[in-house]
């Protein structure tokens, strides 16, 4: 496999990628292709092929997302896609993000290339967050930090206490890498961990597998409703206004998937009036979050910029994911 059954000579085809993804891991992407069989040229924007219709394979990789938002793409995201959209031979692109609803992947969806996420490469750094999140509105900090403001001496007493992690429900929506890494961490500093997904099997740390039709059964009892969900046209919407609605008054909502999972104003207003207590968002379905948001203004809203997933080792962890993608379509689909 990897050789042209006419004349046995190896199969060329050419990658598109960033400078630096081409520095660091040029060698590694050449043994890739060397045990493959195929003869593979390496181009970037500062070396680009003479024709568009050399390039056959591209990596849009993490640093060239930088400058971007979610639906408004970068500079260097704009250059990247200018040229393997004007690519007619390209077949297969992989991309640093877990979803492929960004805008700059439409055209290449649209014309059949093959695109492949970085899935899971986010999950550990992003539940993280959002454990840390829960378990500081769970424990009083949001009491704690507007005393300190004050330099008031509040403890918490009597009715301010906070309830138990191990009497806390936990719902999460979604059991890809991102939610079962949620489940996993917050089930082991106590929460009593549901999930929603698809297929109702027993899930690891989930001590209850929920259908979609049980998740209105469910809100009344819950605690936390934790949104890691993709963005689809199932999903869009899912969380609104009736069954915010269900939610008691003492729950609070967290969205890591994508803010069109919930209705944003519906949300605000039951935030607002106290029909339930509190929220962390990292996802809108503006970005970045307009000034005019009443989001930002709400003392029981905690807000990050869509950087729940920030870390050190977040680049090299989509490269890890390119590199195990590379050797799949090498052996396989390149020689299609």
């Amino acid at each position: 496999m990897g050789h042209d059954p006419v004349n046995e000579q190896p199969l060329e085809l050419g990658l598109f990628l960033s400078e630096r993804v081409d520095a660091t891991e040029g060698r590694r992407i050449d043994e890739c292709a060397r045990q493959a069989g195929i003869r593979l040229r390496r181009y970037t924007a500062t070396q680009p092929p003479a024709d568009p219709a050399l390039i056959h394979a591209a990596f849009f990789s993490r640093e060239l997302y930088e400058g971007s938002s979610l639906r408004r793409p970068g500079p260097a995201s704009n250059a990247f896609f200018q040229v393997i959209d004007a690519a007619p031979n390209l077949k297969w692109l992989h991309v640093c993000s877990s979803g492929l609803d960004l805008p700059q992947y439409q055209p290449c969806l649209a014309r059949g290339v093959t695109i492949t996420p970085s899935s899971g490469t986010t999950a550990k750094p992003i539940a993280q967050t959002v454990t840390a999140a829960v378990l500081a509105h769970s424990r009083g900090f949001l009491h704690w930090l507007a005393a300190q403001q004050q330099r008031a001496w509040l403890p918490l007493t009597g009715s301010l206490k906070p309830r138990d992690i191990d009497d806390q429900q936990v719902v999460v929506l979604g059991a890809g890498p991102l939610g079962m890494e949620i489940g996993r961490l917050l089930s082991a500093v106590g929460f009593q961990c549901s999930v929603v997904r698809r297929r109702v099997v027993p899930t690891a740390h989930f001590g209850r597998c929920l259908s979609l039709a049980e998740l209105d059964a469910a809100l009344p009892q819950c605690d936390w409703l934790i949104l890691a969900l993709p963005l689809t046209p199932e999903t869009e919407g899912l969380i609104d206004a009736r069954r915010l609605a269900l939610l008691p008054p003492h729950a609070r909502v967290v969205n890591v998937g994508r803010g069109e999972i919930v209705d944003e104003a519906a949300l605000v207003d039951a935030l607002k009036h106290g029909r339930i207590a509190g929220a962390y968002l990292d996802t809108f379905i503006q970005e970045p979050l307009p000034e005019s948001s009443p989001l930002w203004g709400l003392p029981n809203v905690w807000l990050t910029p869509h950087n729940s997933s920030a870390s050190t080792g977040h680049e090299q962890r989509v490269i890890e994911s390119f590199i195990k993608e590379l050797k799949r379509w090498l052996q396989s689909d390149a020689t299609l």
